[in-house]
């Protein structure tokens, strides 16, 4: 894939990462609010299920601007290349 592509892919990925975060966040914001459960301790392990899973999408957008950080230096250095403006 060439590197606008897979630039304009990451903006995608990125979109959705966040677009799940969010979601794990209002559910894990639901388990808040929600009455005293009859089994805490399930509970507590599904909530933190749920923080292990932000985490990991945290990691993943953090991995993903990275790749895009990396992407637009290659992409600026070939640019120089092929104007011979090393």
């Amino acid at each position: 894939m060439d590197i606008a592509g897979r630039l304009a892919t990451i903006q995608q990925e990125i979109g959705q990462v966040e677009n799940e975060k969010v979601q794990c966040q209002l559910r894990l914001g639901l388990f808040w609010e929600h009455p005293p459960a009859l089994d805490p301790e399930y509970v507590g392990k599904i909530m933190q299920s749920i923080r292990d899973r932000i985490r990991g999408l945290e990691d993943r957008k953090r991995e993903l601007l990275e790749e895009e950080q990396a992407l637009i230096v290659r992409a600026a250095t070939l640019g120089d290349r092929s104007t011979g403006d090393n």
